[in-house]
């Protein structure tokens, strides 16, 4: 439990970093064991023309500091040319590229948990990037959304 909550306490904060009103995080509970909801997450981003760049497991360092945890991992994520792209032009963003979804094991249910890509809006100036932003925030809701609604 302390895991869990040090792992949202960090999301949050990542997320405060720009004073928006979009200071929230996407949140859902899936209905489902985690190795379920690992599959479903990994096939539904690639369903939204995405492609996994890296998974990172956190459980085993969490265990050797003596924190009990579930599993625990995060895929980072992305359109490796769009990516490339806005971290030329905006090379304040790189820190924040590849997107990411942070996966936990709770009991029966697994959480997936995301920063909004919408917090990156004040990062960029013209209308097109602002859309690529709004475009990356929308399938990253739809992408969790997705996921939780197979597992009902």
């Amino acid at each position: 439990m302390v895991i869990k909550t040090l792992a949202l306490c960090a999301l949050m904060l990542s997320s405060s970093v720009f004073s928006s009103s979009h200071d929230e995080l996407l949140i859902e509970r899936v209905n489902a064991k985690f190795s379920y909801t690992w599959l479903a997450l990994n096939k539904t981003i690639k369903a939204h023309n995405y492609k996994s760049a890296y998974l990172q497991r956190c459980d085993f360092a969490m265990n050797e500091r003596h924190y009990k945890s579930d599993k625990y991992r995060i895929v980072f994520f992305g359109k490796y040319d769009e990516m490339k792209r806005m971290s030329k032009k905006y090379p304040q963003l790189s820190p924040f590229f590849p997107l990411k979804i942070t996966v936990m094991e709770e009991s029966k249910h697994t959480l997936i948990i995301a920063t909004p890509p919408i917090t990156l809006l004040p990062l960029v100036d013209t209308n097109e990037d602002r859309m690529t932003v709004f475009r990356w925030n929308e399938d990253m809701k739809s992408i969790l959304k997705q996921v939780k609604s197979q597992y009902k």
